[in-house]
């Protein structure tokens, strides 16, 4: 008979969720959560996902396989919790130079960018909704989540199941395989930016990248897709929009700025020159690391203590694939990508 393996996780945003609801899929564990309902980067996050990267129109690493465990992830936690979060989206691209609408163009018709990239017709190069100096393309394969509902009901679903600790981690209280008295079997990991404080992991290349976006009335922003150029235009409702992002590296600060709102307000003028009214301005800290690769795997030493984190700002993107890839990794000894693995780290410290 196979034990139930008590598993510890810290950290309830988005990697924290994921890795707890794909452990339960692998097999039964006796999972606790400790969270400290600060998940400022999974909460604010847009949630776009979008299969391209727009700089030299390249496909995002991995996507081929991201975009069908995505579909099913969330579709499955939507039946389970019989809510609604994951929405098709279309993005179009306002190229800002003719190399962009050539890097475009020279990729469009090959095989491995068809399900990605629609092809430039007439009503591209002459899209008026917004500002269109160089033409514009459609993104195909994108969508959205709405985080906040996502992540509620994910938590709620993972309740009958997990035991939630609403308080701080305390790693004076963590020794060997015992915290606070209780014994567990493995421990992960998953406190996005606060992870560059944590004392067994804190020789690993993650860096804090903080964000923000605005939410604003325009009424003469499109509705029906998501406008792209310097920043990204994410429809909520009739008239009400996200914006954003900003990055500002290196400082925890969660405060929203004067100089962060002036620069996404900057980049939207490129798109539209109305004045927009704003309704929300919000911060968030996403963690990063400076190769664009999350971190994933166990500490060279302490064998039952594991790391996921890093999903940076596709991790609505990455996080279903990897998750399931790192429960397999914990539960039934498959090997982890190397791209992700903290050997590639550690193998150089």
């Amino acid at each position: 008979m196979v034990q139930t393996k008590k598993i510890i996780i810290v950290g309830a945003g988005l990697s924290g969720l994921s890795v707890a609801y794909q452990l339960l899929e692998v097999s039964p564990c006796e999972i606790t959560i400790y969270d400290e309902n600060e998940n400022y980067s999974s909460l604010i996050a847009a949630g776009i996902i979008n299969p391209l990267v727009f700089r030299r129109m390249t496909k995002s690493w991995r996507v081929d396989e991201f975009i069908p465990s995505l579909n099913d992830f969330y579709k499955n936690i939507e039946q389970k919790s019989n809510s609604k979060f994951h929405f098709p989206l279309k993005i179009r691209r306002l190229f800002s130079s003719k190399q962009e609408h050539d890097f475009w163009e020279s990729k469009q018709n090959l095989p491995e960018f068809e399900p990605y990239m629609e092809k430039i017709s007439a009503v591209d190069y002459h899209y008026s909704e917004v500002k269109n100096d160089f033409g514009s393309g459609v993104v195909k394969n994108a969508s959205y989540i709405d985080t906040p509902v996502f992540l509620e009901n994910l938590k709620e679903l993972l309740s009958k199941n997990c035991s939630f600790v609403n308080k701080p981690f305390d790693f004076s209280l963590l020794l060997n395989n015992n915290y606070d008295g209780n014994q567990f079997d493995e421990i992960i990991f998953c406190e996005g930016y606060k992870g560059l404080n944590n004392p067994h992991f804190n020789l690993l290349p993650l860096t804090q990248t903080k964000g923000e976006t605005l939410t604003i009335k325009n009424i003469k922003l499109p509705e029906n897709e998501s406008v792209n150029r310097k920043c990204f235009v994410l429809p909520l409702s009739p008239g009400v929009f996200k914006i954003g992002s900003t990055y500002t590296w290196n400082t925890a600060d969660l405060s929203p700025t004067k100089e962060g709102k002036n620069d996404i307000l900057n980049n939207l003028s490129f798109l539209t020159n109305e004045k927009p009214e704003i309704i929300n301005h919000s911060a968030g800290i996403r963690p990063t690391t400076v190769d664009r690769r999350p971190l994933m795997g166990t500490h060279p030493t302490m064998k039952n203590y594991h790391y996921f984190n890093g999903l940076g700002a596709k991790g609505y993107m990455l996080a279903p694939r990897l998750s399931f890839e790192f429960a397999e990794y914990l539960l039934k000894n498959k090997a982890l990508n190397k791209e992700v693995n903290l050997t590639r780290v550690y193998s150089k410290l």
